[in-house]
């Protein structure tokens, strides 16, 4: 959910989960949070929900900065800094970078204890969903609005029609006319056609295209067909790109050219503008004099003298367009031509959906491969032993949301002697770009974990080289410990991840510990903000480490797991903190189970358990 994570000042470590409003301000000379407005100096106030939140400064012009800049008011965007006096925090939103969900709830513990086995490094799996919609909407050109049918909820709403710029607009759905009703009636354009002949190509292209199924070869040959009964001089047909929301040249053709040589058709956008307004044929006899369209530069430039332009649509949804005109005023299209054209259009679009469909199937299992051999290349990335220790006994295990996770634990056992390195982090956002970039920390970590035993240098350094290779919005949390059986305590040091829980096996009572310091990447020079500390253990204490997949779990009723504090964890903690490394894991996820109770799960879970040998 979106937070403010503090990295450097009084408050360093810190992070608020922002709600609708949001107050920062001091109080007893201390920078504050609060939802409510009730902190004596008022700084600046976030207001907002969902993934947008507005930032407005309450004191003067610089003394809140956003990335630098002083503001007054500003919108917030994932992965922005905040400067208030001698603090810095950070905007975390993960949601603003989700565009679908995954149904992952595969890979929990099993119940405690000692009833499940060992899933050590596992729980992989899930796949991706894909919605479609199938609304009418309106797009403007210039200062004109045109309809346009299928446009998808939640699409984007920019769209390129060559070079000219398509806007959506929210408009009233319009009704369809007679004229739209008769150009869908196939068999009222049949009998309008008063040549036997035409009809028989009608079937002629039926049968060439219905049993093409790729949609290159499919546009190549419905092309080619055109131009064998239409007097045209240069032709295009182009298809409408869903994802990048334009219509794109995917066949064009010339007569008198080669057809496998590549031709450059220049489309009169006027022409097709009108055409996308009104969803229906057009026809220009004339078009030098044709009163219904401006005369555009590209009629003049490219010498269009007559030119035909038919919509090819699938259940009023508009799948692209087919252009044909001519350049010789001896060579004009008439009403039987645009008859003959638009009745193909209505054949192909049925081929067109059904090559689309089946590239489409093709696309995602490919992707899906792909995305399993990438799950399958990350899994062998987790650790595949145990570290060796004469008193500690640690335990790992992750559950990424997606096909990629964007968590990450690692145990760096290098000579096998009870001296060895443990990391747990969290990479912001979900996905394959967040598992790119835990793949890129794991890289830095482990060579890191060689030249120095000290967490605070790996954290500086890797700081440095996340920062550098990253993109802004990107950025780690991450805690790096030491053990070493000779001295028999953990040097250990945070980079704004989450609390440490620590159990304690004489009072069988838990203590958390802020983990502090900065996260990765979102700071170039941090050296200051990593300190190194020390813990030490009795036998039987255990440690537990988790990321905000754990604390921000949500059941069916949309409730948090631990949101307002830690409470919940630190009581499971207690609960099985008596029990070895592995079934304190096993009962921790095994009851995180139980309350997500089949609710989709949001966000990788990774839990790291550590347990003093009594």
């Amino acid at each position: 959910m979106p937070r403010l994570i503090m990295i450097e000042g009084p408050r360093s470590g810190d992070s608020y989960s922002l709600i609708g409003d949001n107050f920062l301000g001091y109080r007893n000379g201390m920078l504050s949070f609060s939802h409510q407005q009730e902190v004596g100096d008022l700084c600046c106030s976030i207001h907002g929900g969902g993934t947008r939140f507005e930032l407005r400064n309450h004191g003067p012009p610089n003394r809140v900065l956003v990335n630098g800049e002083g503001i007054k008011q500003s919108w917030l965007a994932h992965g922005d800094l905040i400067y208030i006096d001698n603090s810095l925090m950070i905007f975390d939103c993960d949601d603003a970078q989700q565009s679908e969900t995954s149904g992952i709830t595969a890979g929990f513990g099993t119940p405690p204890p000692g009833a499940g086995q060992s899933a050590f490094g596992g729980g992989f799996g899930g796949q991706a969903f894909a919605g479609q919609g199938g609304q009418s909407g309106s797009f403007r050109t210039g200062t004109d609005s045109y309809r346009l049918g299928a446009i998808q909820p939640g699409e984007a709403s920019d769209m390129m029609l060559g070079t000219v710029s398509i806007r959506r607009e929210d408009v009233e759905k319009e009704n369809i006319d007679h004229r739209q009703k008769a150009y869908e009636n196939h068999d009222a354009v049949l009998k309008a056609m008063r040549d036997q002949r035409r009809i028989e190509v009608l079937y002629k292209v039926s049968a060439k295209i219905s049993t093409i199924l790729d949609l290159q070869q499919l546009l190549d040959e419905l092309l080619a067909l055109i131009f064998e009964e239409l007097p045209a001089d240069r032709g295009s047909i182009l298809l409408f790109d869903q994802a990048n929301r334009r219509l794109r040249t995917m066949a064009s053709r010339a007569r008198g050219q080669r057809p496998d040589a590549k031709v450059k058709v220049r489309i009169s956008k006027t022409i097709v503008k009108e055409v996308l307004r009104s969803k229906e044929s057009l026809l220009t006899t004339d078009a030098q004099k044709d009163d219904r369209i401006d005369l555009g530069r590209s009629i003049v430039d490219e010498n269009i003298r007559s030119a035909l332009c038919v919509p090819l649509v699938r259940q009023e949804r508009i799948l692209g367009i087919v252009f044909l005109d001519t350049h010789d005023s001896a060579r004009q299209f008439n009403r039987d031509d645009l008859d003959l054209l638009t009745a193909i259009a209505m054949q192909a679009g049925v081929a067109l959906e059904n090559a689309r469909l089946i590239k489409e199937m093709g696309d995602r299992e490919r992707i899906k491969h792909e995305l399993n051999l990438a799950t399958m290349i990350q899994k062998q990335l987790l650790p595949k032993k145990l570290p060796r220790s004469n008193l500690i006994e640690v335990y790992g295990k992750m559950i990424p949301a997606k096909e990629m996770s964007g968590d990450y634990f690692d145990f760096m056992d290098h000579d096998g002697d009870g001296n060895f390195h443990i990391c747990i982090g969290d990479v912001s956002g979900k996905g394959l770009p967040a598992g790119l970039v835990m793949i890129m920390a794991r890289c830095y970590l482990r060579p890191l974990s060689r030249v120095t035993t000290s967490p605070r240098q790996i954290l500086a350094e890797a700081n440095r080289m996340l920062h550098a290779d990253t993109r802004k919005d990107m950025f780690m949390s991450c805690l790096v410990m030491h053990w070493s059986d000779q001295t028999g305590r953990f040097v250990w040091s945070g980079a704004g991840h989450e609390h440490l829980i620590v159990y304690r096996a004489r009072t069988r009572r838990t203590e958390s510990i802020k983990a502090g310091g900065c996260v990765l990447a979102a700071v170039r020079d941090a050296d200051r903000l990593f300190v190194d500390n020390e813990l030490y253990l009795e036998p039987g204490d255990a440690v537990v480490l988790y990321t905000d997949g754990v604390t921000e779990a949500k059941n069916p009723t949309g409730q948090f797991f631990a949101q307002e504090s830690l409470q919940p964890v630190q009581r499971l903690v207690e609960l099985y903190g008596h029990l070895s490394a592995k079934d304190l894991l096993e009962a921790v996820l095994w009851e995180l189970k139980q309350f997500i109770n089949g609710a989709e799960q949001a966000d990788d879970i990774t839990v790291v358990t550590i347990k003093r040998r009594p």
